[in-house]
């Protein structure tokens, strides 16, 4: 599904925009490892609409990243007053630290 959005910036978001864009900054070589990471490439000629994508991408992971976070302390905090969990074995714990980790390599960015 493509949508045609128009979006106004603000001059401090035009600014970052074009501090981003500069091919020979820190922040565009950070801009390019990230975009890799979320399957985008971005090149030499890439236009400001690519990079707003891979901003937009990285925000929605940052943002996902944030609520699973959440997700984990809340968990965490019910089995701290859970008596049963409490009573688990060394082993058991073991075995549910491999299973979060195991969701955490499958769950969808």
């Amino acid at each position: 599904m493509s949508r045609r959005t128009t979006v106004t910036l603000t001059d401090r978001e035009e600014e970052g925009i074009t501090i981003l864009a500069n091919k020979n900054s820190p922040e565009w070589a950070l801009l390019q490892l990230i975009a890799a990471e979320l399957g985008y490439e971005l090149t030499e000629t890439s236009s400001e609409a690519t990079i707003l994508r891979v901003l937009m991408a990285s925000g929605l992971q940052q943002i996902r990243g944030r609520l699973l976070e959440q997700g984990y302390e809340r968990m965490a905090r019910l089995y701290e007053e859970d008596a049963e969990f409490k009573s688990f074995a060394v082993e058991d714990e073991a075995l549910l630290r491999d299973y979060a980790e195991n969701v955490d390599r499958n769950l969808p960015a």
